[in-house]
Parts: C-alpha cells; structure tokens; sequence
C-alpha cells in the first residue's frame, strides 16, 4: 500500500511505479480493464493523484483511456516490440553521435558509473531493477547529446520500453549480455570512435528482438 505524502508529484510517481509493476509482473492482466476508484482502493490512495497519473500513464501507453469503460491495461505484442526498438534505434544511435561529438571525459566517467550500478545488480533478484538502471544509463546518453527534445522524446518511451525489457527479455543470459554490452559502446566512446560507437548502439538496440 502506498502511503500518501505531502508532495503531491512524488505520490502520482509512486502510482505510476506501481502500476507499472503490477503490468510488468502480470499482476495486471494485459488488455484487463480497470477504473480509478480500482486502482485508488488497490494503492490505498485518493483519486485525486490517481487521475494525474492516469494522464500521464495514458501519454506513456501504459493504459488506454475508454471513454464510459474505464481504462485498458496495455498488451505489447512482437509487433509493439519490433516498431518501438525500430524508433529506438533511430532515436538512441542520433542521440549518440551528438554526444560522441560534445562529452567531456567527466561525462565518460559518469556512463562508466551508470554501468557499474547496472552490473552490480545483475547478481539480484529484483530483474525491474537492472531495467531502470539500464534506462538511466541510456537517458543519460541522450541528455549528453545536448537535445533537449530528443531527451524528452526518449524519456516519453521509457515506460514503454522499461515494458518491453520485462516482458521480452526474460532469460538471465540475456539480460547478463544487453547490460554487458555498454562498455564496447563507452570503450569506443573513449577511444574517439564515435561512428563505431553508433554502429554498436544500433547493434545493441536490435539485440532486443534478435536476442532470446
């Protein structure tokens, strides 16, 4: 149960996260229909910060709002998979040559970070966690391309893509490699390679349909 806080943004976070949670694990059926009140009483909270989150759940794709029906949990099939890694590629590959051609060796530094924190927690259970670490670590890629609006564009896919990582990427292999993968492109990235390290984003973007 979430317990309400005075800040009013981080309580429509909190719903948001735990929605996510509840589809990402199967809790929430795909393609279930459920209403505010449901998911108010299911989070023990108001349906004030509800109806915020449902906004901007619904601008995420995590559920569909039916108007007189209540909300549509949303299903992400192969179809889904293959069309949002083919506008990743696009999108995180030109978010990478813009930073290639402006990071500082601070900036490495912090991706090195990034991909500690990631492959530290490889070794744990909780496998939503590696995901949002290896979503911080590609938002930071395109927050060095200096493009305020391709940050934001990626960072309006993330739930969406955080969805697809939890429901297609299930083997612990794989998750081992895609997240094993970063230090070819921050090794490149070191040594100047800025088109090898494009090519290797586009690479490890596609592993995510072309890997099982």
């Amino acid at each position: 149960m979430i317990v309400e806080k005075k800040t009013h943004p981080s309580l429509v976070d909190a719903v948001i996260e735990s929605v996510f949670e509840a589809i990402a694990s199967g809790e929430l059926a795909p393609a279930s229909r459920v209403t505010e009140g449901q998911l108010a009483e299911k989070f023990g909270v108001s349906r004030t910060p509800v109806r915020e989150a449902v906004k901007r759940m619904a601008e995420m794709g995590l559920v569909t709002v039916r108007p007189r029906c209540g909300l549509e949990v949303a299903a992400i099939d192969e179809s889904d998979l293959a069309e949002i890694t083919q506008l990743r590629e696009e999108l995180e590959s030109f978010a990478l040559r813009l930073a290639a051609a402006r990071m500082t060796p601070g900036d490495v530094s912090e991706l090195e970070k990034l991909q500690r924190d990631c492959e530290r927690l490889l070794g744990e259970p909780d496998r939503l966690a590696i995901f949002r670490a290896d979503g911080r670590f590609h938002l930071a890629v395109a927050r060095f391309s200096g493009n305020r609006y391709l940050l934001d564009s990626l960072r309006r896919l993330e739930m969406k893509v955080q969805l697809c990582r939890a429901l297609f990427c299930r083997s612990d292999a794989k998750v081992r490699s895609s997240v094993c993968f970063h230090r070819r492109i921050i090794s490149a990235l070191k040594k100047g390679q800025a088109g090898r390290a494009e090519e290797l984003m586009r690479e490890h973007v596609n592993r995510t349909v072309k890997e099982k």
